[in-house]
């Protein structure tokens, strides 16, 4: 499809009519959508996102202070540039119609293209598997019921109840009313479904077998499910997406101020991650071919925020202090209580800690058994919220450190996710050696190439132990000098080409800038910080700890040689298990 450069005609001082000739539509190439709103006060950014359901990269969730939902307006009338826009686009972005979606609202029928949009990414789906004892949340036992005699006058309710040695399980209207005819039918032969207080449903025949589970682990950033059998406790499946809520902000704070906000805009969020599980729970039930009525439970865990956003509690108090959130302890319920879903499964959420120390560090802690150690492990997950867990099976500390979504790639001027064009390793020999997801050519830098850049900076000289960019006298290698010499602009805050623009699929170069170092450093020291302040309480050194496990899925495709220079994590313990 030939799309053909913008013309741009100024009707008013503050508002610009965009034009484009040629007849277009549905899906154009490089995954880009073009897409016509109607005339509306919201946002361009609220359309796409309330109305399209567009995944629309939008790191700080619409305030303006990031720059990332760039979107092109090729037909119909939005205001003038205001000082937010002209901070991040360019006067040749401009001129072609590119606009930030969140400071555009459509004053009449627009024409855009969305090449901003969130792609799949490269989410982390691999797992070690499971190998304690298997109590799954639903359990199913086949029975024979002796038969009622005269002697025998057990109603069908407690005979049944009997051969589970279950007395107290509630049983529901619906199934006592269903019962006497079922079980005579199937001559007192069934397999019982129940949890811990309920019975579920009964059903004909051995079906003992048929019991599955789908584990979610719902990040920030993005969303793993996990389909699971639960006669074996082998995992079966695996599907993963960028986390839907992500266009509402990168961050836990982000989202949260949404909900306090935006009118309904708890049930938004709520609905966003509900129609992504269901979704994933679809496609693993229909690849698999297994029934969604045997597909008996679910099992999430996350942040605390995320488990809030998903149950629909209010999360206002983790944002404030003395931060406390409206629930920490684990409870289920049916998935239905909460909205639509393609199945009517039982959902446990798991428990949290804190505030800011959720139950995805309760499910590492329990995946790498470190209850049960003799010897000190250290847990890091390196994600927008650090959690660190250290301990051993005497007991733990735990902190949360306001590490910021720098290593997702928000708040990097070329920063972006893990997804298709993004730079994903970096190193310096010599030359600038790269390498991008998805085979082609680059756009942005992912959070694992930002660990390798802030990396071979420090240990070529290119930056000193402050984090400031040197001097070309002060670089001692000549080959390092030469690259530094051709790829540094010292202009304004200064900063380093990565990726000439004639390389990148935008014709931008991808570089990284003073202020990008400063942000990494922030990052990183609140990790370290938080490491060296469980130390401290627990009166340990960094030579007790014996085991080292990274978790999250940045933390498994960082290079942990690169991590360690940069002081992100423990050099010493590089030789432990991670």
């Amino acid at each position: 499809m030939l799309i053909i450069p913008v013309k741009i005609k100024k009707l008013q001082k503050k508002y610009i009519n965009y034009n484009i000739w040629g007849q277009s539509h549905g899906i154009l190439k490089n995954d880009m959508n073009e897409i016509i709103i109607q005339k509306s006060d919201k946002t361009v950014l609220d359309s796409l996102r309330d109305s399209f359901n567009i995944p629309i990269d939008a790191a700080c969730g619409g305030k303006g202070t990031c720059g990332k939902c760039k979107i092109r307006v090729l037909q119909g009338g939005v205001r003038a540039p205001d000082k937010e826009e002209t901070n991040f686009l360019s006067d040749d972005e401009l001129s072609r119609g590119y606009r930030l979606a969140c400071r555009i609202t459509s004053e009449s029928d627009l024409h855009v293209l969305v090449d901003s949009g969130i792609d799949t990414g490269q989410i982390l789906e691999n797992h070690t598997g499971y190998k304690g004892n298997i109590r799954p949340l639903v359990l199913k036992r086949y029975v024979e019921l002796d038969h009622p005699t005269l002697v025998n006058q057990d109603d069908d309710l407690t005979r049944l109840l009997k051969s589970l040695d279950a007395p107290e399980l509630h049983v529901s209207l619906s199934i006592m009313q269903r019962l006497p005819f079922f079980l005579r039918d199937n001559d007192y032969k069934c397999t019982a479904v129940y949890n811990d207080n309920t019975l579920i449903a009964v059903e004909s025949g051995d079906t003992c077998s048929l019991n599955y589970s789908v584990a979610f682990d719902i990040g920030t950033t993005t969303v793993v499910a996990y389909l699971l059998d639960c006669s074996t406790g082998d995992v079966m499946d695996t599907r993963s997406g960028l986390n839907a809520q992500k266009p509402f902000g990168a961050d836990v704070i982000a989202r949260i101020e949404y909900t306090m906000n935006q009118i309904d805009g708890l049930k938004t969020l709520q609905e966003k991650q509900l129609e992504q599980m269901s979704s994933l729970v679809k496609s693993l039930l229909e690849y698999n071919h297994i029934n969604k009525k045997n597909l008996y439970s679910l099992t999430v865990a996350g942040n605390t925020t995320m488990l809030h956003l998903l149950a629909g509690i209010n999360p206002s108090g983790i944002a404030t202090a003395p931060f406390i959130p409206g629930f920490l302890k684990s409870f289920s319920c049916f998935i239905g209580e909460l909205g639509n879903f393609y199945t009517d499964s039982l959902i446990r959420f798991m428990p949290s800690i804190s505030a800011y120390v959720g139950a995805d560090i309760v499910a590492g802690v329990l995946a790498t058994s470190m209850q049960d150690s003799e010897e000190l492990s250290l847990l890091v997950d390196l994600g927008t919220n650090g959690e660190i867990i250290l301990g051993d099976k005497n007991g733990f500390h735990s902190c949360s450190t306001a590490a910021g979504p720098a290593f997702e790639g928000a708040h990097i001027s070329c920063g972006m996710g893990a997804v298709k064009s993004a730079l994903n390793t970096f190193s310096i020999k010599e030359t600038l050696e790269y390498t991008v997801l998805g085979d082609s050519e680059p756009i942005g830098i992912c959070g694992s190439a930002i660990v390798d850049i802030v990396a071979s900076f420090l240990e070529t000289g290119i930056i000193d132990e402050t984090g400031r960019f040197a001097e070309v006298e002060e670089i001692e290698n000549e080959t390092v000098r030469n690259i530094f010499i051709n790829s540094y602009n010292g202009e304004g805050e200064g900063e380093f080409i990565l990726v000439p623009g004639d390389k990148s699929a935008s014709g931008k170069a991808i570089t990284f800038t003073q202020k990008d170092i400063r942000e990494v450093q922030l990052a990183k020291a609140a990790i370290s910080a938080g490491i060296a302040t469980l130390l401290y309480n627990s009166r340990k050194s960094e030579d007790d700890v014996v085991h080292l496990y990274i978790a999250g899925g940045f933390g498994n495709y960082i290079n942990k040689e690169s991590a360690a220079k940069m002081g992100l994590i423990l050099f010493s313990l590089l030789e432990g298990s991670i």
